[in-house]
């Protein structure tokens, strides 16, 4: 088994005015605060909240004494996932429950971990899908702490139902220090039933409640 770095994808979203967030999140700016004309040199002010674009949820989140993105280990943020193909859950809305990952059971292996096509990612930019988009409910979230993973990853916004009354998706893995990836793109979507090695760096932000990051999606060769 090798790992075909040369074939390396991005899973994540680029940073941009207008960019889709989580209705209600800071709308991000950027913008140039020096140009190579006036100043000699080019220079960005960037203006945004802690969850926008591709992003990991750090368990101090939604966990009180949860552990912020700067002190998750930094060896954890990189490792083998298995990819798995929730999108014929329709219509996009609906939770993601237990059984519709008990298919996969024999697959997830221990501190595995776990990306969650759900076909939302296709509706990037439709701002109808950013209230509306497939979700995790709790029971698939106790599901995936009894198997001991170590990350959950998903396709859109949030792993939250919108407006949910009660954040259960994210205590229940927060809880457990299961961290989230939030936002990533369709591109995962060629890597469904398959593991890979995945990287996702958030930026070190001190006592960050969550980060933006750099997601990549290496795939695995079997010799």
């Amino acid at each position: 088994m090798r790992y075909a770095f040369e074939k390396a994808v991005d899973l994540s979203h680029e940073l941009a005015n207008g960019m889709p967030i989580y209705p209600g999140d800071p709308a991000p700016s950027f913008e140039r605060a020096a140009t190579l004309e006036k100043n000699g040199v080019n220079l960005t002010r960037m203006t945004l909240g802690s969850h926008t674009g591709t992003h990991t949820d750090a368990p101090i989140h939604f966990i009180e004494d949860g552990i912020p993105v700067d002190r998750i280990p930094v060896s954890d943020f990189f490792g083998e996932a298995l990819v798995i193909d929730l999108s014929g859950k329709k219509p996009i809305g609906s939770g993601i429950v237990a059984a519709d990952l008990e298919p996969y059971g024999g697959a997830i292996k221990n501190d595995d971990i776990v990306l969650l096509y759900t076909g939302s990612s296709d509706q990037w930019g439709n701002p109808s899908t950013n209230s509306n988009y497939t979700y995790l409910t709790g029971d698939c979230c106790e599901y995936l702490a009894r198997k001991k993973v170590r990350a959950v990853g998903i396709d859109f916004l949030s792993v939250e139902q919108f407006k949910a009354k009660e954040p259960v998706a994210h205590k229940m893995l927060l809880s457990h220090n299961i961290f989230i990836i939030e936002s990533l793109s369709n591109a995962l979507r060629q890597f469904s039933g398959q593991r890979i090695l995945f990287v996702c760096l958030p930026i070190k932000l001190q006592n960050g409640d969550g980060a933006p990051s750099r997601a990549i999606a290496i795939p695995i060769v079997e010799e």
